[in-house]
């Protein structure tokens, strides 16, 4: 298992080049023809936090102080991941014209759209920032962690990504699955209300979600302006080496079989 993330990390650093090409070429494809360009990366979150806010805070009246940034601090997040995982999932399939046919590194194919939407999360942090100096949290040195936090998601949702791309090459269903997945969990997920609603019965959904540690970590730094909790990073770490862990052995397990089912 750890050869095999180490010969999948070595191939992604040895291909460094080609990744950053792949980067640029889906970053001008997404947003070629549109005439705000980058500023959909700012605009999408805005609006569904626009809405969500209507919804939950007005006609709902859920009592959360300052709660569009709230919103803000786990949608963000929540959307690198939802929108790699989908991405990703199709990946092998959709560039089977470069699988089993050339020396082209597959793995590139599943990272680019995790790298993608990396740099959209990053350009849309600066939404946050904004929101949280409007409504006077205090960002001090917590923000130091945040590359941290950030570098921890990474491997989480590369993992993930990795392992949901690489089976559903045998199993196209997985990708129909993947959409009503990520939908059900963002509703599992503490985004639009608090940890403290959820009933104790079903609290094990925010226990063991990554995901909802994320959005804690998340929601400490830049809506409560503390410390994220060392033991959620601590648990998003693990989860995430073990995904990616897992994700490298099977694919590098299949990979010579993706050319007859692509």
């Amino acid at each position: 298992m750890l050869l095999d993330l180490y010969r999948t990390t070595l191939t992604a650093l040895r291909y460094r080049w080609l990744a950053y090409e792949l980067l640029i070429r889906d970053l001008k494809l997404r947003y070629r023809g549109t005439a705000l360009g980058f500023v959909w990366a700012l605009l999408n979150p805005l609006l569904f936090m626009a809405i969500y806010t209507l919804v939950f805070s007005i006609y709902l009246r859920i009592k959360i102080p300052n709660y569009p940034l709230y919103l803000l601090c786990g949608m963000i997040p929540f959307n690198w991941f939802a929108m790699s995982v989908q991405a990703a999932v199709t990946s092998i399939p959709d560039g089977r014209m470069y699988v089993g046919k050339t020396l082209f590194p597959t793995e590139l194919l599943i990272l680019t759209p995790v790298l993608v939407n990396g740099v959209n999360f990053l350009i849309s942090l600066a939404l946050i920032v904004v929101f949280a100096l409007a409504m006077g949290v205090h960002l001090g040195w917590s923000l130091v962690l945040i590359p941290v936090v950030i570098i921890g998601q990474f491997l989480l949702v590369t993992g993930i990504a990795m392992i949901l791309a690489t089976f559903n090459v045998f199993f196209r269903d997985l990708q129909q699955l993947v959409t009503y997945a990520t939908s059900a969990l963002f509703f599992i997920t503490p985004i639009f209300y608090t940890r403290e609603m959820v009933p104790e019965r079903f609290s094990f959904f925010i226990t063991w979600n990554p995901l909802a540690a994320l959005v804690q970590m998340y929601q400490s730094v830049f809506y409560r302006g503390t410390m994220p909790s060392f033991r959620e990073l601590g648990f998003v770490y693990i989860a995430g080496i073990i995904a990616l862990a897992l994700a490298a052995t099977w694919f590098q397990r299949y990979r010579e079989f993706f050319g007859e089912y692509v």
